[in-house]
């Protein structure tokens, strides 16, 4: 097959000049875009290509969910099938893989049609019910405009192409190394110099993080005997610490996760072996250090006194937002004398970066806000609603909106986008004085009619579906079908501008979004957070009720996830009673066990918030039996099986002497699973789980 004429020259001015990485967009029928690309790669080294989504070719082959685990590597050309499903946080990551002079290029349906492709990925973005049906998609819209929109974007169909090369300036292709080697100098003194004084480097894509962690090592490995440990999210993402480790090592010993050199070492060290281990270390490095859970990196921080964290500023899942937004202040109150370096000097491509600024000006990550563009106090404030219709047509508000979201909430990324663009359940509520935004709600609809086969099934713990968060946590904690059936808007996030905040904005925001709902005869509202005290206040303001506290900590914030509901109407009333009744008791019990690391200030805000004295308890039994039969699993009903064993004592003579044991011992003497190991010579979890199971079987069959 032969290349169209246009492409095929646009191909030679790019190998016969200096130039940027850049995007080519291959669009129309999919067969096509596939034998395009394939030719266009031609006979290029397979290890410097890589494919992502359906192909019959032989180069390096993912899933588009498997985007993660090629974050450490570097490409000459990224390929990325959109028929096979499209994921912006990958898009936009998957980029940031691709050397100088290198292409990333996507295949697409027609431009045109783009919007109404039954995208493969759709049903990850968007809740059970609402993904049957047809959506005519603004963001591969909003997208596809971005392409046409931008000249360095090249964008080839089987008969016309458009496109112009990015030609890199001289200034741009001399590589500036003076920034990575401060960064590595900074590495080698967090290793030499005062214990407690962790380093933080922070860069982009591209800018040598990873050389630098991989050139201090070496460094430090040749002129002294020391031990290193590295960690990340994966083993393959330290792939370029390993490698410049070695570069600069050429005689050592390696493996794919240790280099040996005369008396030093370099190891990958897994997260849970750091945390458990008795062993110490001449030094840490860790390694995207924000695709990591906060309190597992505060953790490291306090247990390793030398210690370099490294990460993306703009993560590849909003998580670089969090690490700035949350690990920063937490590190400076751990330890108040560590240092920070932010590299922006790009190593990978040139300065100026067309491909970089194309996703970054796409995805709005460099928007910030005009203060100039501020209107007076004295204006008055309106409140409306936003279709993804309106955001489409209206960029600025669009990028404007996002923005907020993006500072205010660590866990928004560029997959958010996609979703407040596209899923049918997800609506927007503005505040703005003027032509100023001032704050952003967005809602998720849950719960409702799409349950009325499902709902037994949920309620009762033997069937998850996606999306509907509240609804279905709610329901199948407390065994309350009508609660799913209810319909419900969870507010996922809101926003307020920093200036205007503790002004009770953010209160007048919900009352406004409260209003709508009780035009639209949606029963909850909810919410669901990291809880804190803080935050805690802030709905307990807009009179949410708690209605539940995970059992763990979450793992992207450290703290226990939240969930508050507040009733619309008298029906919901009566059920957040009973709803809250369950989870005051469940509160009780918990405190001493589960609950135990929670603030004080948390559990005495949750303590005064007491449940209506006539509320109704759930029917504990109907819950055991579910226990019993294997579809609730133990950890969501322990306290109900000690209540009913203290009330029928009774029935544990319908029991074997050792089933009769190991009961009172997980449940009234609550002993961990060790001790009851220990104890009863069994042999883990499971075994204790179905022991109990069992013999509740017995207790409730007679």
């Amino acid at each position: 097959m032969n290349l169209p004429k246009q492409l095929f020259h646009w191909l030679k001015q790019r190998q016969s000049k200096l130039c940027h990485r850049q995007l080519l967009v291959l669009t129309g029928q999919e067969q096509w875009t596939i034998n395009t690309a394939d030719t266009l790669l031609g006979d290029h080294d397979f290890q410097n290509t890589l494919w992502v989504g359906d192909t019959q070719s032989e180069y390096q082959n993912i899933n588009i969910k498997n985007y993660r685990s090629k974050l450490g590597h570097e490409y000459d050309f990224v390929v990325l099938n959109c028929f096979s499903g499209f994921r912006a946080n990958a898009a936009m990551a998957l980029s940031g893989t691709i050397k100088a002079k290198g292409l990333m290029i996507l295949l697409c349906p027609d431009i045109d049609l783009w919007p109404t492709y039954d995208d493969p990925e759709k049903i990850n973005r968007i809740s059970f019910g609402y993904n049957q049906q047809k959506i005519n998609s603004q963001f591969f819209r909003y997208l596809s405009s971005a392409f046409t929109e931008d000249h360095f974007v090249a964008v080839c169909t089987k008969d016309q192409f458009s496109g112009s090369v990015a030609i890199a300036e001289k200034m741009s292709v001399t590589h500036n190394f003076d920034q990575q080697n401060q960064a590595v100098e900074g590495i080698i003194r967090v290793a030499l110099g005062h214990r407690n004084r962790p380093l933080v480097l922070t860069a982009d894509r591209g800018r040598g993080k990873s050389s630098a962690l991989g050139i201090a090592a070496a460094e430090l490995m040749k002129q002294y005997s020391k031990t290193i440990w590295v960690t990340a999210l994966h083993l393959d993402n330290t792939e370029q610490i390993f490698g410049h480790a070695l570069r600069m090592l050429p005689m050592a010993s390696a493996t794919k996760s240790n280099i040996t050199f005369q008396g030093s070492s370099l190891n990958f060290k897994p997260i849970d072996q750091l945390l458990n281990s008795k062993e110490s270390t001449n030094l840490l490095l860790v390694d995207e250090a924000s695709s990591l859970p906060i309190h597992i990196l505060i953790k490291l921080a306090n247990k390793y006194p030398r210690i370099v964290f490294s990460s993306t500023i703009h993560g590849y899942e909003g998580s670089g937002r969090g690490f700035e937004m949350r690990f920063i202040k937490q590190l400076s109150q751990l330890r108040p004398d560590f240092k920070r370096m932010q590299m922006a000097q790009p190593i990978r491509w040139y300065q100026h970066d067309t491909l970089e600024q194309f996703w970054f000006k796409t995805m709005f990550q460099n928007v910030q806000q005009d203060s100039k563009n501020i209107d007076s106090d004295s204006q008055p404030i309106s409140y409306r609603h936003i279709s993804k219709t309106q955001l489409f047509n209206n960029k600025k508000l669009l990028a404007d909106v996002f923005r907020l979201l993006i500072n205010a909430h660590y866990q928004t990324s560029q997959d958010d986008l996609q979703r407040l663009l596209d899923a049918p359940e997800i609506e927007c509520f503005i505040m703005t004085r003027g032509n100023t935004l001032l704050g952003v709600v967005q809602t998720v609809e849950e719960g409702g009619n799409y349950f009325d086969e499902l709902a037994e099934n949920i309620a009762d713990c033997s069937r998850r579906v996606k999306g509907h968060l509240v609804a279905q946590n709610i329901a199948s904690s407390y065994n309350t079908e009508p609660f799913l059936l209810s319909k419900q808007w969870r507010i996922s996030r809101i926003a307020i501008e920093p200036e205007h905040q503790r002004k009770g904005l953010g209160k007048q925001l919900i009352d406004y979004v409260e209003q709508q709902a009780k035009q639209q005869d949606i029963n909850f509202l909810s919410a669901s957070f990291g809880c804190n005290a803080d935050i805690l206040r802030f709905w307990y303001r807009s009179e949410f009720i708690l209605a539940k506290l995970s059992s763990k900590p979450e793992v992207s914030s450290g703290e226990h996830s939240g969930i508050c509901i507040k009733p619309l109407t008298n029906e919901a009333l009566h059920l957040s009673d009973s709803i809250h009744c369950e989870f005051y008791q469940e509160l009780l019990f918990q405190m001493d066990k589960n609950f135990r690391t929670i603030s004080e200030q948390l559990l005495i805000q949750t303590l005064q918030l007491e449940p209506n004295a006539n509320s109704e308890a759930s029917d504990s039994v109907q819950i055991i039996k579910q226990f019993a039969l294997g579809k609730r699993a133990y950890s969501t009903c322990k306290r109900l099986l000690k209540e009913y064993l203290i009330g029928n004592a009774t029935c544990l003579l319908k029991l074997a002497t050792q089933e009769k044991h190991i009961l009172v011992g997980a449940l009234l003497q609550n002993l961990i699973d060790k001790e009851l190991c220990e104890k009863f010579d069994l042999s883990g979890k499971k075994q204790i789980e179905q022991i109990l199971r069992v013999s509740f079987k017995k207790i409730l069959t007679g």
